[in-house]
């Protein structure tokens, strides 16, 4: 199969892969309290997502503006000249609107087939589901094994997250615009494992070495049992230290650190641990 694969930068992918596996991004704009518009993406397999994330930062009364549907027809346009099919990959769950977009888009786009392929998958767990799909796509027949191989990886896919926000559960992105996730040094850090397409709590609180080996214990229970073959690591601020006692555990893996994407770190906010693995 010819195909080319659209994500938004919610999927957290690392750059080498886009070229690798023909994997386009479409991002998101930031508006910041002066009403400035600063454009995630400034060219065809290109974003500009860390000095983004560095904005919002500074700037708590920024808004995080998704990808209209404009942006996705122009893209899928401009893809139907080289390629005989798109698959682009989202999620209904965490980023309705993108998702919305995508459908209105595909209907208005005639020139090449192109199927909107939903995923739960979030962060770190999204870029991992993305790089385990865009193998699959390489060596597919058709669309329904593809389909099929989607649905296989959002049941296998674990993801655990630790962060200030304790909403993570029911927060969500809806349409319009969004707000940074509140981090106040008083709140307590909040330990999420994702099942089933949802965020459960594991527990709460403040000290940060019960938390890491929190997360350890799973990792090696889990490794015990199977053996991990891919891990992806996301992390920000002052958690990114207690990243390598992780990763000691899991040493024998194919280990993949990737940027935070905006949207990540509007959910999460500025330190948090995201982890996942298959």
């Amino acid at each position: 199969m010819n195909t080319a694969i659209v994500i938004d930068t919610s999927r957290e992918v690392p750059d080498k892969w886009y070229s690798l596996y023909n994997i386009y991004p479409l991002g998101y704009v930031i508006e910041d309290s002066t009403g400035q518009k600063h454009v995630e993406r400034t060219q065809i397999q290109s974003v500009r997502t860390p000095e983004l994330v560095e904005l919002v930062c500074q700037d708590r009364k920024s808004n995080l503006l998704a990808p209209s549907i404009k942006d996705f027809v122009e893209l899928y346009t401009y893809l139907s000249e080289n390629y005989d099919s798109i698959i682009s990959l989202h999620s209904s769950n965490i980023t309705p609107a993108v998702f919305e977009n995508a459908i209105v888009a595909k209907k208005l786009v005639s020139e090449i087939d192109i199927d909107v392929i939903d995923s739960h998958t979030f962060g770190a767990s999204s870029g991992l589901f993305v790089e385990e799909l865009a193998k699959f796509i390489m060596e597919a027949k058709n669309i329904n094994e593809i389909r099929k191989e989607a649905i296989s990886l959002n049941k296998h896919i674990s993801s655990i997250i630790l962060s200030k926000n304790d909403q993570l559960n029911t927060i969500g992105l809806r349409k319009g615009s969004w707000h940074t996730a509140f981090t106040s040094s008083f709140r307590p850090y909040v330990l999420y494992q994702e099942l089933n397409g949802r965020w459960e709590t594991i527990k709460r609180g403040r000290n940060i070495n019960s938390f890491v080996n929190e997360i350890i214990k799973r990792v090696e229970i889990v490794n015990q049992a199977k053996e991990i073959k891919t891990v992806y690591i996301t992390h920000h601020g002052t958690l990114s230290k207690n990243v390598k006692k992780i990763e000691r555990v899991i040493s024998n893996s194919n280990v993949v650190e990737t940027n935070p994407s905006l949207i990540t770190h509007y959910l999460l906010g500025e330190n948090y641990i995201d982890f996942a693995f298959l």
